[in-house]
């Protein structure tokens, strides 16, 4: 672009696209036409048709059998539909159909069964999938349709226009990736606006944030957590203006958007010449909420009344004004009011700079243009998550299971159980069998969105890691979370030390889809989110409060080895040490990869780490882990990894071993810590990992010697690690012959059977 002169770079674009335009419009007809979204196949009315439906009488669901007639009375002959994939397969017929009124698309899956006449089913199946999208259509209202009073919620279409960009009306290929681009570098900047202006380590070093732009239903068009919007409004009519700012935390007052109260989540609605277009949001981790632990993430809470202050969906800016009063309240009941202060304000700002983004582009494209291509992008990942879905889940129900250890009270271990299976292009997660809710605070509120999410993210990221992370693929999951259980507890189950579970998910979703293709499938990580606090008063009388979230081993993968002393979690960072160091009484002694712990495989599992915290105050430290007792398993013959383990060492060098979930450890000057976090599954037969490569480990510290030749068959010498090839061949040919059969899964140490 100009820099001198950004109109003139801006119109030299615009101009560009505007000569090129018959050209972008052609590749975009192509590519379209290529997976079936061009040409329709409309279905005029009939007086048959009109006499036969009544607009008074017309359901809001139109039943399947009438479902053409219906569409006749309610919009004459301004729909069309096509039919863009088709199957019969397991004695039944399924079909993908698009239903198109006036520009506005929704397509949806239907299915019958065959019963000796496919014609008859293909039929039924297209009426049944028509009725969706009419439903679809009939309830496809923004969200401001049922939270905005009328006065304030100008429709989507009713808006004033905005000054067209060249070529608007009509979204082309070129266009749309420019958006697609903007709204990503809109979602990092959201990030950068946070990072710089946080106060608290947690949000500002480790990145304990999610951030996400939607659409004006408040489907996710970019981010990182799966869209909470309708849940979080439906339980409160505000009336949506300008310059509004919605705040809350409460898990059981969103649906799970969050899963506990130290998440606060900030909504803004993005309005453009009146009318809504979308949505900002975020949430970050606050580093105490209240309660009777700092932290406020007590390991022996009982209810969620325990753990600090919920606050349900409030306004706390109305048209730009701010609540000084509820602001008040909420920062004089937190021992981190400075922090959670600058975090909530730094969050605040993040969402403003995402919605300065959004209105950019209305201006820029126009709303009907940004409209198109919201819904593309959203169209596009679901089309890219249809092929994911037939390529690798099973058409039969397969069921994994592993354990989350205890639950800090003393009870556990706690089963989670999660059948897979798809039908035709769907896919069915069935958390029955899972163990009930537990007394203490390991409960994950599983939002169904939030878990359709979890479910994209790890299928993208082993299978396809190219594709947009949106809610576009939301209507290919079926999800089942039973009541009362661990992934959907009944309130006041208490929340706060959830992220055990969370992680143990990832494991359990990944063992699930192994069935389908073993050689796709990963081994299971370290699975949990181990927690370091300490809090108290230093030398100078100053109070000070740490959160840490620390790293594990990542698991064997089809493609390489795990990594050492990495987060599950997407971009979070680890605090670095001379910010500890800086600005709290401790200093890092000890930071490193813990050698044997990962599981030995053709490619290993990562190791986990050894933290070792010098204290230099009085104070009281906690700790929240899990895989202390239960291994991470490996997988097609790859070993299991090493378990969790923490120690107390005091002053005089008496060594005591603490429990993983433990609060109000008294700590004193001179006192240390010694975190040691579980390592991943090895992914693989060891016995077929490349000499050089196990050598090579043993150099770097991540083997010891013992195990190059114990688990790996590698036999070294001298100071140099020379590989004996001869003695090295012979131990592995031996240990083949008389070994079992390599499993499927090695789980290594587990206890019993399991909470039910």
């Amino acid at each position: 672009m100009n820099e001198q002169n950004p109109e003139r770079g801006r119109r030299s674009l615009d101009d560009l696209l505007q000569t090129n335009k018959a050209q972008f419009d052609k590749v975009f007809a192509s590519q379209m036409n290529e997976t079936g979204l061009l040409s329709a196949n409309r279905q005029p009315a009939t007086s048959a048709d009109l006499a036969s439906a009544s607009m008074a009488s017309s359901p809001a669901k139109p039943d399947a059998r009438d479902v053409t007639a219906h569409l006749n009375a309610r919009y004459g002959g301004g729909w069309s539909s096509e039919i863009l994939e088709h199957k019969a397969e397991r004695g039944g017929v399924s079909v993908l159909v698009k239903l198109t009124v006036d520009g506005i698309s929704k397509m949806q899956f239907g299915s019958a069964r065959a019963n000796g006449d496919t014609g008859k089913a293909l039929q039924r199946a297209t009426d049944d999938a028509l009725a969706k999208c009419a439903a679809m259509l009939a309830d496809d209202a923004p969200v401001t349709t049922e939270t905005v009073a009328p006065r304030q919620r100008p429709s989507l279409e009713a808006a004033p226009a905005a000054q067209p960009a060249p070529g608007a009306g009509k979204l082309d290929v070129v266009t749309l990736d420019l958006i697609e681009n903007s709204l990503r570098n809109a979602r990092h900047e959201m990030d950068a606006v946070l990072f710089r202006s946080a106060m608290s380590p947690v949000i500002r070093e480790q990145h304990d944030e999610y951030p996400m732009i939607t659409d004006p239903k408040g489907r996710m068009i970019v981010g990182q957590f799966g869209s909470y919007v309708p849940e979080m409004l439906k339980s409160q009519n505000f009336d949506l203006v300008p310059g509004d700012v919605i705040l809350q935390n409460d898990p059981f007052k969103c649906g799970g958007a969050v899963s506990h109260i130290n998440d606060w989540i900030i909504l803004v609605p993005v309005f453009y010449q009146g009318a809504m277009v979308g949505f900002t949001s975020m949430f970050g981790h606050m580093m105490d909420v209240g309660g009777p632990v700092p932290g406020s993430m007590p390991t022996a809470a009982t209810s969620i009344f325990g753990e600090g202050l919920r606050i349900p969906p409030i306004k706390l800016y109305e048209a730009g004004v701010l609540n000084q009063a509820a602001l008040d309240l909420i920062m004089n009941n937190t021992r981190t009011p400075e922090m959670n202060y600058s975090d909530l304000m730094a969050i605040i700002a993040g969402c403003r700079a995402g919605e300065r983004r959004v209105i950019e582009l209305c201006e820029r494209f126009g709303t009907e243009i940004y409209a198109q291509a919201c819904d593309a992008l959203l169209e596009r990942t679901e089309r890219a998550m249809r092929t994911l879905i037939v390529q690798n889940l099973p058409t039969e129900p397969q069921s994994f299971e592993d354990y989350v250890d205890d639950d800090g009270c003393g009870n556990g271990p706690f089963k989670m159980k999660l059948t897979v299976w798809r039908e035709g292009e769907h896919a069915y997660f069935d958390w029955t069998g899972t163990s009930a809710q537990a007394p203490g605070p390991i409960n994950f509120y599983l939002h169904d969105g939030m878990f359709k999410m979890f479910i994209g993210v790890y299928m993208i990221m082993v299978f396809d890691p190219q594709i947009l992370f949106n809610d576009g693929f939301y209507d290919l999951i079926h999800v089942t979370l039973p009541k009362g259980s661990l992934v959907q507890p009944d309130f006041p189950a208490p929340l706060g030390c959830r992220t055990h579970t969370l992680s143990r998910q990832f494991d359990v979703l990944g063992g699930a889809l192994s069935h389908n293709a073993p050689e796709m499938a990963t081994a299971a990580g370290y699975g949990s989110s181990p927690h370091f606090l300490f809090s108290g008063v230093d030398q100078n009388g100053k109070n000070f409060q740490l959160m840490e979230i620390l790293y594990g081993g990542i698991p064997g993968r089809p493609i390489g080895d795990g990594m050492d002393g990495h987060s599950w979690w997407p971009l979070f960072e680890n605090i670095p040490t001379e910010y500890l160091e800086t600005y709290y009484p401790l200093v890092i002694e000890g930071y490193n990869s813990v050698s044997d712990t990962g599981g030995a495989g053709l490619h290993r599992g990562g190791n986990g780490i050894e933290k070792v915290y010098h204290l230099l105050a009085e104070g009281d430290v906690s700790i929240h882990d899990d895989r202390h007792e239960s291994q991470p398993w490996g997988i097609l013959g790859g070993k299991p990894g090493a378990v969790s383990a923490k120690w107390l060492i005091r002053k005089d060098g008496e060594k005591s071993p603490l429990p993983s979930k433990i609060d109000n450890v008294r700590v004193r000057p001179g006192d240390r810590i010694v975190f040691r976090t579980a390592g991943g599954g090895g992914w693989g037969d060891p016995m077929e990992r490349d000499p050089v490569r196990v050598r090579n480990d043993v150099a770097r510290r991540l083997l010891s010697n013992g195990s190059a030749r114990d688990d790996y068959g590698v036999v070294l010498h001298g100071d140099d690690l020379a590989i004996d090839h001869r003695a090295t061949q012979d131990l592995r040919e031996g240990t083949k012959r008389n070994r079992r059969p390599l499993p499927m899964f090695d789980f290594g140490a587990r206890r019993g059977n399991g909470s039910s």
